[in-house]
C-alpha cells in the first residue's frame, strides 16, 4: 500500500534578518518516501537570542536529525502494520505505539541533535567574536566549554503520514494544523504554556526528555481513529502565525490554510506550491519580517471530500460578517 500524499516545504529569510545581516536560522525539509510509503514534513527555527550565535546550524541539524529519525522509525516498524499469511501478531495498541514513538524517535532526535551539536563544536570551536554578544553569563559558561548546545538552541516540529498511522512532535512554539476531509480542523499536539511571546522552549533544554510538555507528540493509527487521516497537514514556524492576533489565533490558521488547500485543489499541486512560496516571502517580507517556513502534506483525492465543507462555512462566515456589519450600521 503506498503514500497517497505529496508534501512540501519552504523557507524564506526574513526582512529584519537581511537588513541586519543576520542569516536565515529556519530549516525546513519534506520528502515522500515509497520505499517507505511515507511522507515527512519539518520546520525548525534557530532561536534569535544572541546567545544561540550557531542556531542556524541547530536548526538544520534538528531537521536533518527528524528526517533520519522518521525514516527509520517507520522502515523498523512497518511490519507491524502489513497482513499476511506469516504474520502471527496483532498490530501495535495506539498506546503501546505512542510509548513507541517517543522511546524510539524522539528520544533518538533529541539526542542525535546533542551528538551533531557536539561534533560541530569539536571540530570548529567557538570564536572570541562569536561569544562576545552573549550575555556575561553564557559568555563566561562558553569559555569553560559549558552549556554548548544553547548556542544551537531551536524550536522543532515533525510530521509523518503512513498508509497505517501519522504522527507529529513539536519542541518549542509555531504550529501543527490539521484539516480533515469533513472540513473540520484541530491542532493535535498540545500546546506548551511556557511558549509566550518571544519566550520559547528548546531542544537544547537540559530537561527537554523529562519535562511533559518538552516534547510534545500525537498520533493516530488509522484503524483505531474515529476521525479519518488529514487531507492536509501544516507545520509552521512562528513567522508565520506571529503575524495573527494571539486571540483565536488557531482559528486565524484555519482561515489561511483552508484557503491554501482549496487552491490546491483548484490550481494543482505545482502550481499551489509556488503561491506558497510567494506567500511565505509576504510574510518574511512585509508582515513580521521573521524567517519563515511552512511545510506539510496533502492528499488531493482526500480534498475533494472536504471542498464541500469549506465553502458552505466560507458562505456562512460571510452571510453572518455581513450580518455583523448590518447591526453596526443601525442608529
Amino acid at each position: 500500500m503506498g503514500s497517497t500524499y505529496k508534501s512540501f516545504a519552504v523557507k524564506v529569510i526574513g526582512g529584519s534578518h537581511l537588513k541586519n545581516n543576520i542569516p536565515c536560522q529556519d530549516a525546513s525539509y519534506c520528502e515522500d518516501f515509497k520505499d517507505a510509503a511515507v511522507s515527512i514534513a519539518v520546520v525548525a527555527d534557530g532561536h534569535g537570542d544572541k546567545n544561540c550565535f550557531r542556531s542556524d546550524k541547530g536548526a538544520d541539524f534538528a531537521v536533518r536529525c527528524a528526517k533520519n529519525g522518521i525514516y527509520n522509525f517507520v522502515k523498523d516498524h512497518e511490519n507491524l502494520f502489513k497482513s499476511g499469511i506469516m504474520k502471527k501478531a496483532a498490530p501495535p495498541s495506539q498506546k503501546s505505539f505512542e510509548k513507541t514513538l517517543r522511546e524510539k524517535l524522539i528520544v533518538y532526535t533529541v539526542h542525535a541533535w546533542n551528538k551533531w551539536v557536539w561534533e560541530d563544536y569539536e571540530k570548529n570551536p567557538f570564536t572570541q567574536a562569536e561569544i562576545e554578544g552573549a550575555s556575561e553569563r553564557y559568555r563566561a559558561g562558553y569559555k569553560k566549554g559549558e552549556h554548548i548546545s544553547k548556542a544551537y538552541g531551536t524550536s522543532l516540529i515533525a510530521a509523518a503520514i503512513t498508509p497505517y498511522y501519522w504522527f507529529g512532535f513539536h519542541i518549542g512554539d509555531g504550529r501543527l494544523s490539521a484539516l480533515y476531509p469533513d472540513g473540520s480542523f484541530e491542532q493535535p499536539v498540545p500546546w506548551d504554556e511556557r511558549c509566550y511571546l518571544n519566550v520559547t522552549t528548546s531542544i537544547c533544554d537540559e530537561d527537554v526528555l523529562t519535562r511533559d510538555s518538552g516534547v510534545r507528540s500525537f498520533l493516530s493509527i488509522h484503524a483505531e481513529s474515529e476521525k479519518a487521516p488529514p487531507a492536509a497537514l501544516f507545520l509552521c514556524t512562528d513567522g508565520v502565525d506571529d503575524n495573527f492576533p494571539l486571540v483565536e489565533n488557531g482559528k486565524h490558521l484555519f482561515k489561511l490554510y483552508r484557503t491554501i488547500a482549496i487552491t490546491f485543489d483548484k490550481d494543482g499541486f505545482e502550481s499551489t506550491e509556488k503561491l506558497l512560496e510567494d506567500l511565505t516571502y509576504a510574510f518574511a517580507t512585509k508582515g513580521k519580517g521573521d524567517d519563515t517556513s511552512i511545510a506539510g502534506f496533502i492528499d488531493l483525492e482526500a480534498l475533494k471530500k472536504a471542498i464541500p465543507f469549506w465553502h458552505k462555512q466560507i458562505k456562512d462566515e460571510e452571510a453572518e460578517a455581513k450580518k455583523s456589519r448590518g447591526f453596526k450600521s443601525q442608529p
